[in-house]
């Protein structure tokens, strides 16, 4: 992450042949700016520049995007006036006109050196189709003569991918970026636009793919699901709002070294910007403090309330290998504060705790990296069981890639059947309303065991609950592939435990609470 500085220098000892770092100190320092929608709206009087930046400097922005050239160089004045930025401008090209954008610019561009503008171009055609790759000799031209002209002035140039437009697809973005080959041309993500072309298990790829060329991105609150068929309106809400988690978006942009400015996109935002804008502007504010927070640490909050932390993001010496003495030699790493499943060609079986627990809370976060993965956590293990002693017997959150597993593809396991993500693996399954995060994005979980009553949760919400002591719960273990289990979950207390299927998964903030 090249814009963080390492606070714990590498501290090396092996483990599965890998080294272990510190943490990386965790500060989103992105430019938050707003969408030119955000306050200039139709069925809204326009508001005065002036009053404009007032409203931005009052409710914690940097900035804000223009539209073309109309009124740019007083917006510029009065946003320097209070200490803020003219971030970007939504400039149009049609590729099909002789004069392919507004000639205005070429004297606007020259009064804009210094401001650091980044001019995201919408482009159109009616003779082309979106994502057209025949169009591509066209526009690069334009591109390549715009961004020629720009750049004594110190002006970018970013390729808006837009549903409808030519550029249609934040690939489109990216290709277009790299085949017109000057540094001071780069693409664009905007997640509304992504969400309605594309599905959200690929959102790590696009991102992966786009980054080499990032330039600027948007994002609103947005809803999670089908969103293909969905409405704008539910694709463009307050940050903050909907079903799919944008902090985790950001997340993942600012991990991977994202540095450039993040816009909140407001086109389908209902009411005046007092309604909207503050909501926005805290739920950016929350996601700054929660990525600062930090990793595999307590809080004093937590320690108050009895919390364990059972991986501090350097030391697995409170883990070791089920049916072992020490910490298994290969198929586990830690990096990066994280602790991996590396699926090394040799597994290293799974991972218990020292300690056994009886009525607790578990909490930890994790990343499946392997599309298709497999994973688990296990509650109430035993040791000694079975012929395959680096394999643990006990209940099971599974963690599994639904949409990408071989039995989902193949037809072998049904859509959130007992198998699937967040059930009682072969017991009980979870709710069909379960939320993870995009394949390659954290997600949250916690297990609650209490005098027989367990519940299991992902991203904030309880997606299964049961009871050890009813007759249902000793029935479904019966029916079960561990019905020869001796004590099968029923016991009262026992390890907990972290599965190694072969898969690369990451786990970190492994933290319980007895209770």
């Amino acid at each position: 992450m090249k814009n963080f500085s390492i606070f714990s220098i590498l501290l090396v000892f092996t483990i599965c042949a890998c080294t272990v770092s510190g943490q990386k100190n965790r500060e989103i320092k992105n430019p938050f700016f707003v969408f030119n929608n955000g306050l200039n709206k139709q069925g809204l009087e326009f508001i005065p520049y002036d009053d404009q930046a007032k409203l931005l400097k009052k409710y914690g922005f940097q900035g804000i995007e223009h539209r073309e050239t109309k009124g740019i160089l007083e917006l510029r004045d009065a946003l320097k006036e209070k200490g803020l930025s003219l971030f970007a401008d939504y400039m149009q090209i049609d590729i099909d006109k002789p004069e392919p954008y507004l000639p205005d610019w070429k004297t606007v561009i020259p009064q804009l050196k210094g401001t650091g503008i980044i001019l995201w171009v919408h482009i159109h055609s009616a003779v082309y189709q979106p994502s057209d790759e025949a169009a591509d000799p066209k526009v690069v031209a334009i591109l390549q003569e715009l961004a020629d002209y720009c750049k004594p002035f110190g002006v970018k140039v970013a390729i808006y991918h837009h549903v409808g437009f030519l550029a249609q697809k934040a690939e489109d973005s990216f290709r277009l970026a790299q085949k017109t080959n000057r540094e001071n041309v780069g693409s664009v993500f905007n997640l509304c636009h992504f969400l309605k072309t594309d599905s959200e298990e690929n959102l790590e790829k696009v991102i992966s793919l786009t980054l080499p060329k990032l330039m600027a991105v948007s994002i609103s609150g947005a809803d999670g699901g089908d969103t293909k068929n969905m409405d704008w309106d539910r694709l463009i809400q307050p940050l903050g709002k909907g079903t799919f988690d944008v902090f985790r978006l950001v997340e993942f942009l600012v991990d991977k070294g994202f540095t450039g400015p993040i816009g909140l996109q407001c086109y389908a935002l209902k009411g005046a910007p007092e309604q909207y804008l503050p909501q926005s502007s805290e739920a950016w504010k929350s996601f700054k403090a929660r990525y600062a927070s930090g990793t595999n640490a307590l809080s004093k909050v937590e320690k108050k309330e009895g919390w364990e932390l059972l991986f501090d993001g350097k030391s697995t010496n409170l883990w070791r290998g089920i049916n072992q003495k020490v910490f298994p030699s290969t198929g586990w790493k830690v990096e990066n504060g994280d602790l991996i499943a590396c699926a090394d060609s040799v597994n290293g079986g799974d991972i218990i705790t020292k300690k056994q627990y009886g009525n607790f809370i578990l909490k930890w976060e994790w990343l499946m990296e392997t599309k298709g993965g497999n994973s688990g956590v296990k509650y109430m293990v035993m040791e000694g069981l079975g012929t395959n002693k680096a394999y643990g017997y006990g209940l099971e959150y599974q963690l599994l890639d639904d949409k990408n597993h071989p039995w989902m593809t193949e037809g072998k396991m049904k859509p959130n059947d007992f198998h699937t993500l967040g059930a009682l693996y072969e017991l009980y399954s979870a709710s069909p309303d379960k939320r993870p995060s995009p394949l390659g994005l954290w997600n949250e979980s916690q297990i609650v065991c209490k005098d027989g009553k367990i519940e299991h949760w992902l991203n904030g919400n309880k997606i299964l609950e049961c009871d050890r002591s009813t007759s249902d719960f000793k029935t479904k273990i019966a029916q079960s592939k561990f019905k020869d289990i001796p004590g099968y979950g029923i016991i009262p207390k026992g390890y907990i435990l972290l599965q190694d299927h072969g898969s690369v998964i990451h786990f970190r903030n492994l933290k319980v609470k007895q209770l």
